[in-house]
């Protein structure tokens, strides 16, 4: 016979889970930790929080198995308990993005309206990596690209757009990527590219979703 009480933990332990989701500063901390091992510290900066609020929801998706942390000298670094984990924030983005208006209405006026977004697939590209004369730009932090990247893409962190574009080739096409889908950074970025008469086009998708597509990432040859 199904034991009811063992059935009834399990679904009590998912239902922790599920509120450890239920907060957006923990949502964005594994939307950023998709894009690889941030401190503590940092991760409080990037959503805005104070170093103990950041502190006490880590500890909220550390107690969920969520997450990891790993004391490395003197900072306290974060990471995905699970690679799965980074696939369950992409399945619940797209189904927000799928079901709820708001979200979908934002999406269809503000980030895919752009008339610089490439239609290009995860596979389209992956298909086009050998044969296309494309540079492919990596707009984030260093640190993120050294952990892992789309094959052949050239890192330019987004602060440093500006300064580095002399050296960006204005007559081929590039295309660029940051965080994903609704990246500020991503959208800002292109639209400062092709307002300087570069051949630029913004894709929809970064490593995540890259990874969740099957396909293999590069890494940095320092952390290889």
């Amino acid at each position: 016979m199904l034991d009811k009480q063992n059935q009834a933990a399990i679904y009590r332990q998912l239902a922790e889970v599920g509120g450890a989701l239920s907060n957006p500063h923990r949502l964005k901390m594994i939307s950023l930790l998709a894009q690889g091992d941030k401190p503590i510290d940092e991760l409080a900066k990037l959503t805005n929080q104070s170093l103990a609020a950041a502190s006490a929801n880590v500890k909220v998706l550390r107690n969920c198995h969520l997450i990891a942390t790993e004391k490395r000298g003197r900072s306290v670094y974060c990471s995905l308990k699970d690679p799965r984990v980074a696939e369950l924030w992409l399945r619940f983005r797209d189904l927000g993005e799928v079901v709820v208006p708001e979200i979908r209405e934002v999406m269809r006026e503000e980030f895919d309206a752009d008339d610089g977004l490439s239609p290009l697939t995860e596979l389209e590209l992956n298909a086009k990596l050998d044969r296309g004369r494309f540079t492919l730009l990596d707009l984030r932090p260093a640190t993120e690209f050294e952990q892992g990247h789309l094959p052949k893409a050239r890192n330019v962190p987004f602060a440093s757009l500006a300064e580095a574009a002399p050296k960006l080739p204005k007559s081929a096409s590039m295309l660029v990527y940051c965080r994903g889908p609704f990246c500020a950074a991503a959208f800002a970025g292109n639209r400062w590219l092709r307002e300087h008469q570069f051949k630029s086009q913004r894709l929809r998708f970064s490593v995540p979703e890259w990874k969740a597509a099957g396909l293999s990432i590069e890494r940095d040859e320092r952390n290889a």
